[in-house]
């Protein structure tokens, strides 16, 4: 009967490697995709998903995250404005500024499922013995990450 060979440490970190490579690879290009479908730039996307993430916001907010000038992003945000992704509303406690918010349209466009899509398509791939081995040591991998984060003390 033949052997199978002792699985090293490294050996898991080449599949790893080559894998999280794959994967980072086919987001990039789900991303890329999905901004020129949409005719938007990086960080007209960036601001979607800030919104998105935490709810309306000054201009001031955006350009803290993404370190850009004020006129830069009141330039963004016109941009989106005039496509119907973000609307302005005035700020009760400083009428000089407006709360940004995502209409409809923008909370479509900013939450595309980059993650799920790619796994779906590669899950739907595998047989369901591969299916049953996968989710087993994803749980497993979700059980250790867990206890790491919980033994490690809070700075």
């Amino acid at each position: 009967m033949d052997q199978q060979p002792e699985i090293t440490v490294d050996m898991l970190l080449d599949v790893y490697s080559e894998l999280s490579r794959k994967m980072t690879g086919q987001r990039i290009r789900a991303l890329m995709d999905h901004l020129r479908k949409h005719e938007l730039s990086l960080n007209q996307f960036f601001i979607l998903n800030i919104i998105e993430r935490g709810g309306a916001c000054l201009s001031s907010h955006l350009a803290g995250h993404l370190k850009l000038k004020a006129a830069s992003i009141t330039y963004l945000v016109d941009s989106l404005e005039k496509r119907g992704l973000v609307a302005r509303m005035e700020n009760p406690s400083d009428l000089r500024s407006h709360f940004i918010s995502l209409t409809d349209e923008g909370h479509a466009v900013s939450s595309f499922p980059f993650e799920h899509a790619f796994a779906s398509d590669l899950f739907k791939k595998l047989s369901q013995d591969d299916l049953e081995v996968m989710y087993v040591m994803m749980r497993i991998m979700n059980r250790k990450l867990d206890a790491e984060s919980n033994d490690t003390p809070n700075p």
